[in-house]
């Protein structure tokens, strides 16, 4: 398993922020490696569940920088190899097979359209990304020469067919029974191996899965998935949609809602249930903010190090998808970062009140050093409690009027 591929490229125009896209392969593949097509590649590699907000998140650097991010999505713990090969087989791989990059949908601009390119023998992946931390994919700390860098805040949800009205809880022993026993479950309808889904011991969303119910990831039952994608279409494929039952990442799961349907989960030590939102059909996210919702945590990104520095294209991308430094550098609030991450289905840090200590770990309290509530709010169309970013700010002095409040990425909080 620590064969690694590679990675993805960009292109594209770009809008500002573009609304969750359906990806739609080209028929043309051209070399990753032309510059003429994708200049000044960054190639990077691993989670296939963060490829639809990466997708958008490319187009507009493509737009604003000139950089063509190319990405082979292979799952997490692949990607962590594809910089850091694992202990077993130390020897650096070069990427192989296509990539994917990505460009605005000639059709409707609000979409990205996701193309692929033929990858060359000598590429390596300058960034892995990571649903989980380096320790749940090679079981060692992280080495001295791999930098890591904290992305959005990703969640995990078990899913059913959007037929299934039936199915709209779940407790960890649940969980557990069902992929740990399969067809000896003994839960409901989840009795059937072929219609539990599973990814495989390399994705970072069923290890965040595995971390929360206490099954090893390598033990689940169920039909294997090769990506987020495959998983969906293995489930909906399901004969009687009453058995079948998956999981994805919430990012994911943003431009699936009319297909599937998320189960609320009560975690460890919960005495109740909690849907990643406020309720069923919200999209808000809450109850990952506040950290009601347990199986979630941030997104990794790692880069090889030279003299503690990642390589200089690395680090522009690296800024740019952790919202460290604005995509527009006009967009000196980073407004529209907050917006693609919060419509794309995961949380930026800025929005964030607790911080998870590891994998399937315990919540403390999180203030961030500048908050983005109120922006990430209004980018889901939330109504806040009365009282509450309702003030729209250029500087602190628009917050006067507000006592106790600054001005935080364009609102008084």
């Amino acid at each position: 398993m620590t064969f690694r591929k590679q990675i993805v490229a960009l292109t594209g125009a770009a809008g500002l922020v573009l609304s969750a896209s359906t990806a739609l392969a080209q028929t043309t593949t051209v070399a990753c490696n032309d510059t003429s097509v994708l200049p000044n590649p960054v190639f990077m590699a691993g989670s296939s569940a963060f490829e639809p907000i990466l997708a958008q998140l490319a187009v507009q650097i493509k737009a604003k920088q000139g950089v063509s991010i190319i990405y082979d999505p292979i799952s997490s713990c692949l990607g962590v190899s594809s910089v850091s090969p694992p202990q077993d087989n130390p020897v650096p791989q070069p990427l192989s097979g296509t990539a994917h990059y990505y460009t605005v949908d000639p059709t409707d601009s609000t979409k990205t359209v996701t193309n692929s390119c033929n990858l060359s023998g000598n590429t390596m992946a300058s960034v892995g990304i990571s649903d989980v931390a380096f320790f749940s994919c090679q079981g060692i700390d992280r080495p001295a020469n791999i930098g890591e860098w904290d992305g959005p805040v990703q969640s995990m949800l078990i899913v059913v067919p959007k037929a299934n009205y039936t199915t709209t809880s779940m407790s960890s022993q649940q969980a557990a029974a069902i992929w740990g026993c399969g067809k000896n479950s003994g839960v409901g309808n989840f009795t059937d191996e072929s219609a539990i889904q599973q990814r495989s011991a390399t994705s970072g969303t069923q290890i965040l899965i595995a971390r929360n119910i206490n099954v090893p990831e390598s033990a689940f039952k169920g039909v294997s998935n090769s990506s987020s994608s495959a998983m969906v279409t293995s489930l909906l494929a399901v004969p009687d949609p009453q058995k079948a039952i998956g999981f994805v990442a919430a990012d994911f799961y943003a431009s699936r809602r009319s297909q599937i349907s998320s189960v609320a989960f009560r975690g460890i030590g919960q005495t109740k249930a909690y849907y990643a939102d406020s309720t069923a059909i919200a999209t808000d996210l809450k109850n990952v903010r506040d950290g009601h919702y347990m199986i979630q945590g941030p997104l990794h990104l790692f880069s090889p190090l030279t003299a503690g520095q990642p390589a200089a294209s690395a680090k522009l991308v690296l800024n740019w998808l952790t919202g460290a430094v604005p995509i527009d550098p006009t967009d000196t609030m980073n407004v529209n970062y907050v917006n693609t991450v919060a419509v794309g289905g995961d949380v930026p840090q800025c929005a964030m009140k607790v911080k998870i200590d590891k994998d399937g770990g315990q919540f403390s309290p999180y203030h961030p050093p500048v908050s983005c509530t109120c922006a990430f709010e209004a980018a889901k169309l939330v109504t806040s409690t009365a009282g509450t970013c309702t003030t729209h700010c250029t500087s602190n002095a628009d917050c006067a009027k507000v006592p106790g409040t600054s001005c935080q990425t364009g609102y008084c909080e």
